[in-house]
């Protein structure tokens, strides 16, 4: 195992907030991790390398809400990925955060990818990472990690 030590520092455009902002968010993101960078690490057709980001996300509202995308300066794209019987893929639909309830993003399952890497990221670095909803309606939180341990495995890809 080895130890991940990464800031994640999350901007996130919150969907399903409608109603008084006085009551706050209402989708929270729990514990998020960002996979470092290292020779066991995937790279894409042009040479660049991809990494995977982990947490929960808790939809407080009474209404469905989708994670669709999102944007980072470490990165060429985001997208949103699944596991499905061993092969990694994109969702295209994006990942559906049931009202009152959470979807948890771990390796071998729901992910974030961070594609076309712009910089290798390693132990002790900060991220900076806007998650898209589908509605746009925004707000921002920033979670700062101390330490976290991420199990390295390659996971097969779809390509």
């Amino acid at each position: 195992m080895k130890k991940i030590v990464i800031g994640f520092t999350l901007a996130l455009i919150l969907a399903g907030c409608g109603g008084s902002s006085t009551k706050g968010p209402h989708v929270e993101i729990v514990d998020p991790v960002v996979r470092s960078i290292d020779s066991a690490s995937y790279k894409d057709a042009d040479g660049k390398y991809m990494t995977g980001s982990f947490m929960t996300i808790k939809n407080h509202g009474d209404k469905d809400v989708t994670l669709v995308g999102g944007t980072t300066d470490a990165a060429d794209r985001i997208e949103i990925h699944e596991v499905v019987a061993g092969k990694m893929q994109p969702l295209s639909g994006g990942l559906v955060i049931p009202a009152n309830g959470e979807v948890k993003l771990r390796m071998g399952g729901y992910h974030v990818m961070l594609l076309g890497m712009n910089n290798a990221i390693k132990a002790g670095d900060e991220v900076t990472v806007t998650l898209e909803f589908d509605d746009g309606t925004s707000d921002r939180k920033s979670t700062r990690l101390n330490s976290s341990h991420v199990k390295r495995s390659r996971m097969p890809s779809s390509a």
